[in-house]
């Protein structure tokens, strides 16, 4: 299972910037084939940024369901409509999930954490191993999942911790349940050497459509 995400950067008034990425999405949602939500960045990305996120089987499936997109006049009017709106180019990036099942896309309103790191290449099945347990202990100290994700494009060696909360108290909560937990302090020492230092970055977005 991949899950696929495009990030882009809206300026001017939210006023207008996040009525279109809305209405953007529900043109995807009622003309493609590939259910997508819309995230709205809260910390660690630059103000306006909003994340178009959808879980998919596989690239070529991915390319299938967009390809359609390309050719549909009303969703290329859409990104016309939008040209002054994104002054620096959107990225996609695309992970593979590594641990942690899919399911159903947290409701509007939930509050997802991501962190990300970058493993030093010849240390990657360590790397992997660590994370993955770090996942699981995460799990268990605040009650609720945590998926891992490697990237598959981009810098080698990337990857995602992703976590679901409902909204920002559970957020609050749980770092606080982690931060108060002297065992996962320990387990962060470990990542002295399987991780490249200052690649750890914390983000957070919630759900707007």
């Amino acid at each position: 299972m991949l899950l696929f995400s495009r990030i882009a950067t809206l300026t001017g008034s939210p006023r207008r910037a996040m009525p279109w990425a809305v209405e953007m999405t529900q043109y995807v949602n009622s003309h493609g084939s590939i259910p997508v939500t819309l995230w709205a960045g809260n910390f660690g990305y630059p103000l306006g940024t909003v994340i178009w996120s959808a879980s998919v089987e596989s690239q070529a499936a991915l390319a299938a369901a967009t390809a359609p997109l390309l050719a549909d006049p009303g969703y290329l009017d859409l990104l016309d409509a939008a040209a002054d709106l994104i002054s620096t180019p959107g990225y996609d990036v695309l992970r593979e999930v590594l641990y942690g099942a899919a399911g159903e896309p947290p409701a509007v309103g939930s509050v997802l954490n991501v962190t990300v790191a970058t493993a030093v290449v010849d240390r990657m099945a360590d790397a992997l191993g660590w994370a993955v347990e770090i996942a699981q202990h995460v799990e268990n100290v605040v009650g609720s999942p945590v998926a891992v994700l490697t990237d598959v494009f981009g810098t080698m060696g990337g990857v995602a911790w992703i976590g679901a909360q409902p909204d920002a108290a559970a957020s609050d909560a749980a770092r606080g349940k982690l931060n108060a937990d002297p065992e996962y302090l320990n387990k962060i020492k470990a990542t002295k050497d399987l991780f490249i230092p200052g690649s750890g970055h914390i983000r957070q977005a919630s759900r707007i459509a």
